[in-house]
């Protein structure tokens, strides 16, 4: 991804989430770096060096994560709250699944998915997936960080 297309994305990301993100923060995230990936269908075609996140992060009630996917698999554990994780299933239909404290919940690649907080606490996510080490960091607010987030436009679910 060319410089210019990363800080168009960047500004993108940071747009889109700017109403959201600012409540998300960071507790801990921890980055490493593998040598050879293949991303199949959501990378170059062949291995290229990935980043391996793992990332505890809160959500406020009522916040919301935009649609988006991610282009390795992911897994999630929620230490503490509700969530909602909404999935497209198919052509403008959608599914929603109530996570709850204690559960756990694997994206695989290219999933597009939301998450919001519907509980009345502060929910605690522990989020660990890999992503093209080229696509780096995106900073969303002084609070809050993260690598491996493709926003999408919302679905129209029925």
């Amino acid at each position: 991804m060319s410089r210019r297309r990363k800080i168009l994305v960047s500004m993108v990301l940071v747009t889109l989430l700017v109403g959201t993100a600012l409540a998300l923060s960071n507790i801990s995230l921890r980055l490493g770096t593998v040598a050879s990936y293949d991303f199949g269908g959501y990378g170059p075609g062949y291995p290229v060096p990935g980043t391996i996140q793992i990332h505890a992060f809160t959500m406020n009630p009522g916040d919301a994560i935009p649609w988006h996917y991610h282009k390795g698999v992911s897994y999630v554990i929620l230490a503490r709250g509700t969530l909602i994780e909404q999935h497209i299933v198919g052509p403008d239909q959608c599914s929603s699944e109530e996570v709850t404290a204690g559960s756990a919940f694997v994206e695989s690649p290219g999933t597009v998915h939301t998450v919001v907080n519907t509980g009345n606490d502060v929910a605690l996510i522990w989020w660990a997936t890999i992503f093209p080490k080229s696509d780096g960091i995106v900073h969303f607010s002084t609070e809050f960080k993260a690598g491996g987030v493709y926003l999408v436009n919302a679905p129209n679910c029925n």
